[in-house]
């Protein structure tokens, strides 16, 4: 193998925020669009509202990622969990993503951080959420919190996990969050998602404090 892959190779796995952390309400976050999904929209009638608790036992998860020897860790951002509502920060959805960033370098095990993967919050779906230009604004600012926060330790980074998915299955087949069939709409939210990559792109290359390398998550 060591002729395919090279030392420096990143091995490692990758979860999303809404299917691992649970904590859906703790310590002032707010809801997504997957938290207030009806039962019978979800397999099993589960939620995202405890998932894997790691939220509370994040701590024990990193050690596990350091016993089986990752050498990389990519893992969404709940964007309600860092700003709950317009204009907000929450300095307690910061601190949570700090501490798990340096406890992954302490181990040697490089972050790797989605800004977005389908957890669309609840006050921005309130304003029409892909389907809304808005959205391109609430994106940026974002964006620009959580680079100013992480990117002093992190160099790697994914605007988006599979948008076709967030975007056509949620808006269009209505079988994801927040399931809608708006099937005219395809060139609106598209034309919306691609400008709002490009605004979160700039922001990361502009802003960031180390030389940042940013990318696009597809299945």
């Amino acid at each position: 193998m060591s002729d395919i892959f090279k030392k420096d190779f990143l091995w490692g796995a990758s979860t999303a925020a809404p299917q691992i952390e649970g904590g859906f309400d703790k310590d002032g976050r707010t809801p997504s669009i997957w938290d207030v999904a009806p039962k019978d929209k979800i397999k099993n009638g589960e939620s995202c509202k405890e998932a894997c608790d790691h939220y509370n036992r994040w701590e024990e998860d990193v050690e596990l990622m350091r016993k089986i020897g990752l050498k990389s860790y990519r893992f969404s951002l709940s964007w309600s969990r860092i700003v709950p509502k317009e204009g907000e920060v929450n300095a307690k959805g910061i601190k949570f993503y700090s501490d798990l960033i340096d406890r992954l370098i302490s181990f040697g095990i490089e972050p790797i951080v989605t800004l977005y993967h389908w957890d669309l919050p609840l006050w921005v779906d309130k304003y029409g959420g892909w389907e809304s230009a808005k959205i391109v604004e609430l994106f940026r600012e974002y964006t620009r919190v959580v680079v100013d926060a992480f990117s002093d330790r992190v160099t790697y980074w994914l605007t988006f996990n599979e948008p076709q998915c967030f975007l056509m299955n949620g808006y269009m087949q209505g079988v994801h969050a927040p399931f809608k069939r708006h099937y005219l709409s395809l060139p609106k939210f598209t034309k919306i998602f691609m400008r709002t990559n490009k605004v979160a792109v700039d922001v990361i290359r502009t802003r960031a404090k180390k030389n940042p390398l940013v990318g696009l998550s597809f299945a």
